[in-house]
Parts: structure tokens; C-alpha cells; sequence
């Protein structure tokens, strides 16, 4: 299996989510959905110009728990979130329903973790020569899907929601704030290589359900409007 092959591996979240979405949201617009993807990719990029810059801050030289720790939260919490935040300004959402403008925002997010992965891949193929070490790949890259890209998914899908609230005059600012430490506290637990990893799956599930209850949240504020 050559190098495209594995990184095409990367984006069958989104692909599946993107053909469901469309085929069983009525509401849902594909063009809509390429904007949410065009985003999406575009997202990685000022996001990883600034993380080159902070990661430069003395603060990140040492790895004691606390810079560990800061750095999950600064480096992977706020910085990522707060750029994701700022692209999903651009789905629009004037002309879509919640669930519509909510379906963009979940692919944006699997698009983004589904490019940070190929990033992420591109740099270890290049360690790797042996066959044994491609299938390590594979593997590596299938971890990832039912990790990052599900923290990016549901994250993204928080801050989608801080938007539609704001935007429709009801501003709440937690599910930004719980996209942004969640997403910290799953970088720093899967950081370890001791059982502690297994709690950045708390912190996955964690925004799963926080993501399902601001979402109802706000069907119930939208529908007292109506």
C-alpha cells in the first residue's frame, strides 16, 4: 500500500459522514458541506504557523507536569479551537436550520482532524522504509481516527454551536470553553504512555455529551422563537 493510499484512509470519516449527511438531512446544501470541507483544510494552516511560534515561549522547553500541562491546554486547547472557531464564522448560517449548520460544522471538524492526520502521517513515513513499519501506519492512522479526529469532530460541533448562539442572540459562551479544555485534556492524557492515556477517551465522550446537550439546548431555544 503506497503513501496516497494510507492518507486516502484518512478522510473515509468525512467522505461517509458528508454522503449520510447530505443524503439523510433534507436541509443540508453540498455546497454548504465543501465550504465546511474548504475550511477545514484551510484551518491547518495559520493554525500551524502560530503553534511554531509558541511552542518557542520558555514556558514550552521543559517537560515537567505543569509545562505538560499548559501546553495541552494553550497549544492544543485554545490555540486549535480558537482558529477552528474563527473559520466556522465562515460556513454560512443565515439561510440554514440548526441541524443543517450543525452537520457542516461536524464535517468541518472530521476534515480538519482527517488533514492534521495526513500531516501527522507524512512525518512518520518518512522514518519508516521496512513493510512491517507501514502496516505500523495503518494502524497508527486508524488510532487516530477513533481519536483525534473524534475530538476535532465534537469540539468543532461546541464551538459551531457558541456561533449559532451568538449569532442568534442568545450568546453562550460554555460550549467554546468546554471545546477548548476538552480538547486540551485529551492531548495531555494521550500524551502519556502509561494507563492514563485511556482518559483522554473520558475526554472524548466527555464532549460527546456535552455536544448532544447544547445542541438539544438550543433546538428547545429555537423552537420558543418559532
Amino acid at each position: 500500500m503506497n503513501l496516497y493510499a494510507i492518507l486516502g484512509i484518512s478522510f473515509i470519516p468525512s467522505a461517509l459522514f458528508f454522503t449520510l449527511a447530505v443524503f439523510l438531512n433534507k436541509n443540508l446544501k453540498i455546497r454548504y458541506c465543501l465550504i465546511a470541507c474548504i475550511l477545514g483544510v484551510l484551518t491547518v494552516i495559520p493554525t500551524s504557523f502560530i503553534q511554531h511560534f509558541v511552542l518557542n515561549l520558555p514556558v514550552f522547553d521543559s517537560y515537567s507536569f505543569v509545562s505538560v500541562f499548559v501546553t495541552a491546554i494553550v497549544f492544543n486547547g485554545l490555540i486549535e479551537e480558537a482558529m477552528k472557531l474563527l473559520f466556522i464564522c465562515g460556513i454560512p448560517q443565515k439561510k440554514q436550520t440548526l441541524s443543517a449548520f450543525f452537520c457542516c460544522c461536524i464535517l468541518y471538524g472530521l476534515i480538519v482532524g482527517g488533514f492534521e492526520s495526513v500531516v501527522y502521517i507524512i512525518r512518520k513515513f518518512q522514518e519508516v522504509t521496512l513493510v512491517s513499519g507501514k502496516q505500523i501506519l495503518i494502524e497508527l492512522l486508524l488510532r487516530r481516527i477513533f481519536s483525534a479526529q473524534l475530538i476535532h469532530m465534537f469540539c468543532a460541533g461546541l464551538s459551531g454551536l457558541y456561533v449559532w448562539c451568538f449569532r442568534h442572540k442568545n450568546p453562550k459562551f460554555m460550549p467554546f470553553i468546554y471545546a477548548f479544555l476538552l480538547h486540551g485534556v485529551y492531548n495531555f492524557f494521550a500524551s502519556f504512555t502509561s494507563n492514563y492515556k485511556w482518559l483522554a477517551a473520558v475526554a472524548i465522550l466527555f464532549a460527546a455529551i456535552k455536544c448532544r446537550n447544547f445542541y438539544i439546548e438550543a433546538i428547545d431555544k429555537s423552537e420558543l422563537r418559532a
